[in-house]
C-alpha cells in the first residue's frame, strides 16, 4: 500500500481518476451499453414521475394555492428523484453487472500495464450468471438494512436522525457494490469483501460519498456507475487490495 492510498482524500481521487479511466480506447465498449440501460431507465423514471407527482401535487393543492405549483412541484420532485434515481442506479446495476466486471477487469489491466485480453463467449456468460447472483446477493443486503431506515423515516422526532443514517449507508454500500466488481473477479467472497473494506472505512465513505452525490446529478447519473467502477478498481488497486 502506497503513503498517498493512505490519505484522506484517495477515495475520492479515485473517483474523480475514473472520468478518465472510462475514456481509454478498448474499455468504452464496457461503458456504451450499461449507459444505454440507464438512459432508458432513467428517462422512463422522469417521465413517470413528473407525469403522476405533478398531478398529485394539483390534487393536492387548493383551488386559490394552484399558481403556487411552479414553485411546490420543482422542489418535491426534487427530493423524490434523488431517492428514485439512487433506485433506479440499483436496478441498472443489475442489468449491466457483466459489462461492468469486465470493465473492471480491463482498468486493472491498465493498472499493471499489461494488455487486456477478450474473454472467451462461453466464460463470458458463465461470469453472467456469477455477476448477476453477485448483485442480487448484495440488493438483498441492502434492502434488509434500507427498510428499516425508511421505516425510521416516518415516525415523527425519530425521523431526524433517519436521513443522515440513510445517507452513511447509501454511501457505504455504493462504495461495497463498485469494489465488489473487482473482487469478484480475484475470487474475493462476500464476507471478506466487507471485511477488506472495513480496514479503510474513511476512503469508503468518502468514496461512497461521492458515488452517492453523482447518482443524483441529472445527466452526471448516467455514467456515474462505470466512472465509480473504473475508480473503485484503481482505488483498491493502489491498496494493494487486488495482489
Amino acid at each position: 500500500m502506497n503513503i498517498e492510498s493512505q490519505s484522506l482524500t484517495h477515495g475520492i481521487r479515485s473517483f474523480i481518476a475514473g472520468i478518465n479511466l472510462i475514456r481509454l480506447p478498448g474499455l468504452r465498449r464496457f461503458v456504451i451499453i450499461p449507459l444505454l440501460v440507464n438512459i432508458a431507465l432513467f428517462s422512463v423514471a422522469s417521465w413517470l414521475l413528473w407525469h403522476y407527482l405533478s398531478t398529485a401535487v394539483d390534487s393536492m393543492l387548493p383551488g386559490w394555492l394552484s399558481w403556487l405549483a411552479w414553485l411546490i412541484i420543482p422542489i418535491f420532485m426534487t427530493s423524490v428523484l434523488a431517492i428514485v434515481y439512487y433506485c433506479f442506479t440499483l436496478v441498472a446495476n443489475i442489468i449491466a453487472a457483466p459489462f461492468y466486471g469486465q470493465l473492471s477487469k480491463g482498468v486493472e489491466a491498465y493498472l499493471k500495464g499489461e494488455p487486456y485480453v477478450d474473454m472467451r463467449s462461453e466464460h463470458f456468460l458463465k461470469e453472467v450468471f456469477q455477476m448477476l447472483g453477485s448483485e442480487l446477493r448484495k440488493i438483498s443486503y441492502y434492502l434488509v438494512r434500507a427498510l428499516p431506515l425508511l421505516v425510521l423515516s416516518v415516525i415523527p422526532g425519530v425521523n431526524v436522525i433517519s436521513l443522515p443514517l440513510w445517507l452513511l449507508f447509501s454511501a457505504w454500500f455504493l462504495t461495497f457494490e463498485y469494489a465488489g466488481y473487482s473482487f469478484e473477479n480475484h475470487n474475493v467472497l462476500f464476507k471478506e469483501q466487507k471485511r477488506i473494506l472495513n480496514q479503510s472505512q474513511v476512503n469508503g465513505m468518502m468514496f461512497g460519498g461521492i458515488s452517492l452525490l453523482a447518482t443524483v446529478i441529472p445527466v452526471v447519473n448516467l455514467f456515474a456507475p462505470a466512472i465509480a467502477v473504473a475508480g473503485a478498481t484503481k482505488m483498491l488497486y493502489e491498496r494493494g487490495e487486488l495482489d
